[in-house]
């Protein structure tokens, strides 16, 4: 079994509230949270995600140590905190709609199965919104069993790891994955490592779901124009603690979002065995980086 080279998948929760601060303490107002996705391409057709429903914990107390909050908010009702910023995997319908913690909303979301490699390059899509206040705790995704990938223009099942229903994705959202904007609305990013999340055996594709959020400073970006487009380039970014996937479109341009300052290697793969792979390092030391041109070298 191998996983796939992928690029993540950008889930953006955008959390718009207003607020008015006292002395004593700080008021929130309702305000709209909405989700959106974006991607860029792999080397599959199509994945095919469906998607029944994506809901968030507020905890409308808007106090409290986070850190502590998210530990004793563990799996008593199947809220259970991972490695910080990351996925927890559950079958099965959590037990309860809220707890002293905060309080389970659903999004305006329509139920549904979504090409997710249908967005690249920065693009996203609303999948929905509510009316809220408070501090988002958590987001919680549940998906069914109708998912599948094409490639070569045939389609496969894309099997989740095991056989229940109702499969939950948990991801907790704390403070420093809180984009703070000028217009005092807040958002926040996930990740969704498709590399992580598809492995294929002989064929077989098999789903195991891996978020995480992003640093507040989301809007670090990198992009760059690869050629020749026969190459079949794939652009993959990456140091000891991160790694992200890009496939350049028909004009040779990428983008990756969601990066942090820090030195990368960039590897450019090529997907016609013609072409011989280049690997260049580079700094990311301001908030939009634009790579050299590169133009892979024949055999």
């Amino acid at each position: 079994m191998k996983k796939l080279i992928f690029p993540v998948l950008t889930v953006v929760l955008l959390v718009v509230f207003s607020c008015k601060k006292s002395d004593e303490a700080q008021n929130v107002r309702p305000g709209l949270l909405s989700v959106y996705l974006t991607d860029n391409p792999a080397d599959l057709d199509q994945v095919n995600i469906d998607i029944h429903s994506v809901e968030v914990k507020i905890d409308e107390t808007n106090s409290g140590d986070e850190q502590r909050i998210a530990r004793l908010d563990n799996n008593s009702k199947n809220d259970s905190l991972g490695a910080p910023g990351t996925t927890l995997w559950h079958g099965g319908i959590p037990v309860g709609d809220s707890d002293e913690f905060g309080k389970w909303m659903a999004l305006d979301f329509k139920p549904g199965i979504y090409d997710i490699l249908k967005l690249r390059n920065g693009l996203d899509m609303l999948l929905g919104s509510v009316e809220t206040s408070g501090t988002v705790r958590k987001i919680r995704i549940a998906l069914g069993k109708n998912n599948h990938v094409i490639k070569n223009g045939e389609q496969h099942p894309l099997k989740l790891a095991d056989d229940s229903t109702n499969h939950h994705i948990y991801i907790d959202v704390l403070k420093e994955s809180r984009v703070k904007n000028s217009d005092g609305s807040i958002a926040v990013y996930l990740d969704f490592d498709l590399g992580r999340s598809i492995t294929e055996s002989a064929g077989s594709y098999l789903l195991f779901p891996y978020l995480r959020t992003l640093p507040a400073d989301r809007s670090l970006e990198m992009e760059g124009y690869a050629f020749p487009v026969d190459a079949s380039i794939m652009v993959n970014v990456y140091n000891d603690t991160d790694t992200a996937t890009a496939l350049p479109d028909n004009n040779g341009y990428f983008k990756i979002r969601g990066l942090e300052l820090g030195r990368y290697s960039v590897t450019y793969h090529a997907g016609n065995n013609a072409y011989k792979d280049t690997t260049i390092n580079f700094d990311i030391t301001i908030n939009k980086i634009t790579l050299p041109r590169m133009t892979l070298n024949k055999r």
